[in-house]
């Protein structure tokens, strides 16, 4: 590490260490709540799809949920006008689902070599540059671990499952588990979902209609639809094919954007959501726990591997809200027609 570096180094840990309200951020200490909470808060700032689920921390590693859910209408009257002999009763309609939430220990250990830090110091703002960098990769595991969760491995293995399905129990695996009927796998044929003329459904936007049903309507606010690319890009391709011959229209559909709306449902296309799967569900119902006081920080200059080493740790779940409000096609259910048009795949 130059020398530049080095001071410039000093001072950022220096600074660090004010933030967090310790005298040295080389020993492994608890982040305080609140500058948790800002943590956190930028973490989830720097992915779109974050700022619209419900993010929240929580007391206890173990729980029950903390987001209230309505449950039927309060609206209505009790006749005391024309009867005197009865009166007005109040409901309750901040439903808890009684299902357990369980925060797992995640670790996010990184680091940055001596060579790399000499080359960018010449940036004067080179720690924020990486810092947003290390703070977007967080958010984004965040989402492939929500999307592509199914257990909590006591060690994890990247090589064997790239989507991280081993770090923690995710949303779409929370259905399965608890809700299975809501995680539908077959249609008219064993294991396939087939969307497509002569099908189970003739089009996307039909499948998208159907799984809405499945959803009572009484909670059926705010819903949308999150659907995989292999699905989106191959409903946009036969757009694409009956206006081959007409390129004005065909700049009509990139100016409108056809896949905004599925099923009478605002469309998402998420990271990493699993690529034909269709997800029916309001974004506030799914959510991303933190557990107050877990997160422990510290950063080391390794002169041994000449670099700079970052740990952080937390404890953290997913969990689905109201299982009522979910419908889910399996991925690896949905069978598509050929090109042929004479088999499903």
């Amino acid at each position: 590490m130059k020398t530049r570096t080095k001071e410039l180094f000093v001072a950022i840990m220096a600074g660090m260490a004010v933030n967090y309200g310790v005298t040295s951020m080389s020993e492994q200490f608890n982040v305080e709540p609140t500058v948790e909470q800002r943590l956190y808060d930028a973490v989830y700032e720097s992915a779109e799809f974050l700022q619209m689920i419900n993010t929240a921390p929580v007391d206890d590693l173990v729980g029950q949920s903390v987001i209230m859910s309505v449950d039927g209408g309060i609206t209505g009257r009790a006749g005391v006008e024309t009867d005197d002999t009865k009166e007005r009763k109040t409901r309750d309609v901040s439903k808890l689902e009684k299902r357990e939430y369980r925060c797992y220990p995640v670790e996010c250990d990184i680091h940055i070599s001596w060579v790399k830090m000499d080359q960018w110091s010449k940036f004067p703002d080179f720690h924020d540059r990486y810092r947003n960098h290390v703070r977007q990769a967080i958010a984004l595991d965040i989402i492939k671990i929500g999307w592509n969760g199914t257990h909590a491995a006591d060690t994890t293995d990247i090589t064997t499952y790239p989507m991280m399905n081993d770090v923690n129990i995710g949303w779409l695996q929370l259905i399965r588990r608890d809700a299975p009927e809501r995680a539908i796998s077959e249609g008219e044929t064993a294991g396939e979902i087939r969307i497509g003329a002569g099908g189970d459904y003739e089009n996307l936007d039909q499948a998208v209609h159907d799984a809405l049903q499945g959803i009572p309507e009484h909670k059926r606010a705010n819903m949308v639809a999150i659907i995989g690319d292999e699905l989106l890009a191959h409903d946009k391709n036969k757009l694409y094919a009956k206006q081959a011959h007409t390129p004005s229209e065909k700049t009509k559909i990139e100016l409108q954007q056809v896949i905004d709306t599925y099923g009478g449902l605002m469309t998402y296309k998420i990271p990493f959501f699993p690529v034909r799967g269709i997800l029916i569900t309001s974004f506030d119902n799914l959510s991303h726990y933190v557990q107050t006081g877990s997160t422990r920080s510290s950063v080391e200059n390794n002169a041994k591997k000449k670099r700079v080493e970052d740990y952080q740790s937390r404890n953290d779940c997913y969990y689905v809200e109201d299982l009522e409000k979910v419908m889910y096609f399996e991925s690896t259910s949905i069978k598509l027609p050929n090109a042929a048009g004479d088999a499903w795949a």
